[in-house]
């Protein structure tokens, strides 16, 4: 009865997230209400709940607060009628990359085919429309450059370690020793 009780929890939850064609780390925490397609997401990760994320590729060590949302279609406002029952136009297969220890916060917008550097922050509320670069802070609509995240010297020692290719046990060490 019990391995039942579990089953019946599994097969519930189901519904709560739309997951499809994606590769997610098993040590990457995914909350509910989210719909994540075509996306791959790295190692110790941890995506809060109503994120929308499509064609996407995520690093490790990022962080997704909630009401992020990645990539996605464009309509074409270019053509006769935005409308795709009337348009095969639709873009959709841009990739957008999120790099290593990333942090976006909450309600962010991030366009497709938008790269964001490895070590930045999205500000709260932020609209992303084109790259960021690594050790940023962005925010705002359009998001813009705010400052560096940390110094340079120490940004690059960080990158050179490759903290974030570790487990976190052997990355705390690391990051404790910069």
């Amino acid at each position: 009865m019990r391995k039942y009780y579990f089953l019946i929890l599994y097969i519930l939850r189901i519904p709560l997230n739309y997951i499809k064609k994606n590769r997610i780390h098993y040590s990457t925490r995914v909350s509910n209400n989210n719909k994540i397609s075509n996306t791959c997401i790295g190692k110790y990760c941890y995506l809060a709940c109503n994120i929308v994320m499509n064609n996407t590729n995520i690093g490790n060590y990022c962080s997704i607060a909630p009401g992020v949302q990645i990539g996605g279609m464009e309509h074409p406002f270019w053509w006769h009628s935005t409308s795709t029952f009337l348009s095969n136009k639709a873009i959709a297969n841009k990739k957008t990359n999120i790099g290593n220890d990333v942090w976006i916060a909450a309600g962010s917008i991030i366009k497709q085919g938008v790269t964001i550097g490895d070590g930045s922050v999205i500000g709260a509320m932020s609209f992303v429309n084109k790259d960021v670069p690594p050790n940023s802070i962005v925010f705002g609509n359009p998001a813009k450059f705010y400052k560096e995240r940390m110094p340079p010297d120490i940004f690059n020692h960080l990158k050179d370690s490759e903290f974030w290719l570790k487990d976190p046990i052997d990355a705390k060490k690391i990051l404790e020793n910069i």
